[in-house]
């Protein structure tokens, strides 16, 4: 009685890996692709919410507050590669630009004037040091962004918001702003959740 031919599962297996990877990366790119959409989502409809402003740090949820800790920390250690940290405690890396970065330290070295990301630093230290607010409060899709002068008209600051605002812009480019009718410049942007969705220059 002859015993069943073996099959050979070899190319399978060999296979397998392969396959595992492809889907991976699928996900990772769509991913990457949801939390474009879902920041310029904020983004576009800043203007249209009406935000909740604030400056009290404790009031933010303990996650949103765990998040900004870690970005000021490796903002004021004055090393870029610091920023590896709050960076990787995103399943999927926070939005820099519009195109996709392979490497964020890469590029945020070669946005910064001084070639070294400190400029960078000082950006994202002086946003995070300033009031904020807070986008479709109370609700799944809350995000806290800073600072607060993204998401209003530039020409209803009081006076001491525009004060605050001279802290990282110059009056001339506030005065493009007020043409222009919106923010013009750098914002960050954390989740509810203590996500942190973007450092972008709007």
């Amino acid at each position: 009685m002859s015993s069943a031919p073996k099959r050979d599962f070899s190319v399978q297996n060999r296979s397998a890996p392969w396959v595992l990877g492809a889907v991976t990366f699928v996900i990772a790119c769509i991913g990457a692709v949801s939390i474009i959409f879902v920041s310029s989502r904020y983004v576009s409809a800043e203007f249209s919410a009406a935000p909740q402003i604030a400056r009290d740090i404790t009031k933010l949820p303990a996650e949103v507050q765990k998040m900004r800790q870690a970005i000021i920390l490796a903002a004021t250690s004055g090393d870029i590669e610091q920023l590896r940290v709050p960076i990787d405690m995103n399943e999927i890396h926070p939005v820099f630009t519009k195109d996709r970065v392979p490497d964020p330290i890469a590029y945020l070295k070669s946005a910064s004037g001084d070639g070294n990301g400190r400029e960078m630093l000082a950006i994202l230290f002086n946003l995070l040091t300033t009031g904020y607010a807070a986008i479709h409060a109370g609700t799944k899709d809350e995000m806290i962004v800073w600072p607060y002068h993204a998401v209003i008209a530039p020409n209803t600051l009081t006076p001491s918001q525009e004060v605050e605002l001279y802290r990282f812009v110059s009056p001339a480019r506030f005065k493009d702003m007020l043409k222009q009718g919106k923010y013009d410049y750098y914002s960050v942007g954390i989740g509810r959740d203590g996500v942190w969705h973007y450092f972008t220059a709007n």
